[in-house]
């Protein structure tokens, strides 16, 4: 569910709230950030950002790497599923010796089961880090997830940040990391929501294909806003409560008046 139409302009940040896609938030709460892009989108810069101002960011493939290195929980599941060639010197899981039972599209089914191990753990670990910045009392908290749409994950989140950036950029940044390939890149591609399908689903489009500087500054507007929105939430909530407080203490010195007058009147009939 989002509240802006495809190819509309993004609406207000208490209009977005209106018709959240999380259940239950209230009013006040932290707004819980899906941040998300197609790979060379410009996400993890992004997310980099949004930590150097201050907001928690729950990583998803830093998490992984935490499963997958030595005596993370992952290992031992991996290992007895692929066996012992995936395991490094360290003792972890080595991705580059994992990739050749994964990648492509005749490896689908040994990656559906990898997903099956992996996912529920970097899912209860999400909804740890969800609950402690709700505790502390965070105005917003990031979930930088790369597969947040294509897992349904959308439901997790109040507001969807979708990272885009021109294919031909994309591609051009893809291309220039160390070992990928064409064939690699177009394997991941078909693994993920294409870039038009994100942004039309998403709650908010970051646009990467501009200068790093226009970037970051639509960054810092954004985590400005949202935490300009939560503090209004919550003065909202502080003065209705002291309003709750005063009506009781009106209504109970009201009560105590006519008590006393009760006691008067009865006084002189006796």
């Amino acid at each position: 569910k989002t509240c802006r139409a495809p190819g509309s302009e993004a609406p207000a940040m208490e209009a977005q709230l209106a018709c959240p896609r999380r259940v239950g938030r209230r009013p006040g709460s932290t707004l819980v950030i899906g941040l998300t892009g197609s790979i060379g989108m410009g996400k993890s810069t992004v997310s980099k950002w949004f930590q150097e101002l201050g907001v928690l960011v729950d990583d998803a493939d830093a998490v992984v790497h935490k499963l997958y290195a030595p005596g993370g929980e992952a290992v031992a599941p991996v290992r007895k599923l692929f066996g012992a060639e995936v395991i490094g010197e360290d003792g972890g899981i080595s991705r580059p010796l994992l990739s050749p039972f994964v990648v492509g599209e005749a490896n689908a089914a040994n990656l559906n089961k990898l997903e099956a191990i992996v996912f529920p753990l970097v899912d209860t670990a999400r909804e740890a880090f969800v609950q402690s910045a709700s505790k502390k009392g965070e105005p917003l908290a990031v979930l930088d997830i790369p597969l947040l749409l294509e897992r349904g994950s959308e439901k997790l989140c109040d507001i969807v940040l979708v990272v885009s950036a021109p294919a031909e950029l994309q591609r051009e940044r893809v291309l220039a990391r160390s070992g990928m390939t064409e064939k690699k890149f177009e394997a991941i591609l078909t693994r993920q929501v294409p870039d038009a399908e994100k942004r039309a689903r998403a709650d908010r489009v970051l646009d990467t294909g501009t200068s790093p500087a226009d970037t970051r500054a639509a960054v810092v507007a954004f985590v400005d806003a949202c935490r300009q929105q939560v503090l209004a939430e919550r003065k909202t909530q502080r003065l209705r409560q002291l309003g709750t407080v005063v009506i009781i203490a009106l209504g109970a010195a009201l009560l105590g008046g006519l008590a006393v007058q009760r006691n008067l009147r009865l006084s002189r009939l006796h």
